[in-house]
């Protein structure tokens, strides 16, 4: 099945959002939100050697957890404000917006799942007129960074909204813990494949689908 047939026959669809939605945190945005969790740590006497060159600001968020947990909340909130500002200048990933809109207007419900903070979504959201056409944001469980994908939480979140059974909901993803979370969670997944590196990555992981645009799986509104 092709992934916009996939898409179509689907009762619901979930959404990632850096990435399917938007490029949130391309360079140098992403250095600059990992920078900023790094410099919340201080004054916490933490040895961040093992986190000092990441440019993944998740993977920070991941480490205070474990490591310094006493640190999480200054962390996550200088993380999250870092995300609000990207969101507040980043641009639609081509055919991402006529994607969520036509998904509304078929009346299939949207749901975002994310390890983004909410508030970042909300603000991407509002700034282009989604807001309405997106049922609910599933982010970043906050102060429990071990929640974040690929545990199934956020979307077991999304399917306990939806009420539509795994099998008949779709997640679109461009990672391969998209696809891993998918898989232990029983939701067919549509990867969105940038390059074909990433395609190869996303269909060794069990990716039941694959597009390397988002425009391509934008339903064709009946008459």
């Amino acid at each position: 099945m092709t992934a916009a047939a996939l898409l179509a026959s689907s009762r619901a669809v979930l959404l990632d959002f850096d990435g399917p939605i938007t490029p949130l945190m391309p360079a140098p945005a992403n250095m600059h939100a990992a920078d900023v969790g790094r410099a919340a740590l201080a004054g916490y006497e933490a040895t961040v050697e093992p986190i000092a060159a990441t440019s993944d600001h998740l993977a920070v968020i991941r480490w205070t957890g474990v490591h310094v947990p006493k640190a999480l909340a200054a962390v996550e909130a200088a993380c999250t404000a870092a995300e609000v500002e990207a969101a507040e200048t980043c641009e639609p990933t081509p055919g991402s917006d006529e994607l969520i809109r036509s998904l509304h207007r078929r009346g299939t419900p949207v749901v975002i799942v994310t390890n983004n903070a909410a508030e970042a979504v909300d603000t991407y959201l509002t700034r282009w007129n989604l807001t309405e056409s997106v049922l609910r944001i599933v982010g970043r469980p906050v102060h429990r960074p071990d929640l974040m994908k690929p545990h199934p939480h956020t979307i077991e979140e999304a399917l306990r909204t939806l009420r539509v059974p795994p099998g008949r909901a779709v997640l679109v993803g461009d990672s391969v813990t998209d696809v891993e979370v998918a898989r232990t969670a029983h939701v067919p997944c549509i990867g969105y494949a940038k390059n074909p590196r990433r395609g190869k990555e996303l269909r060794e992981a069990g990716a039941e689908a694959l597009t390397d645009t988002i425009a391509a799986i934008v339903p064709v509104d009946g008459p």
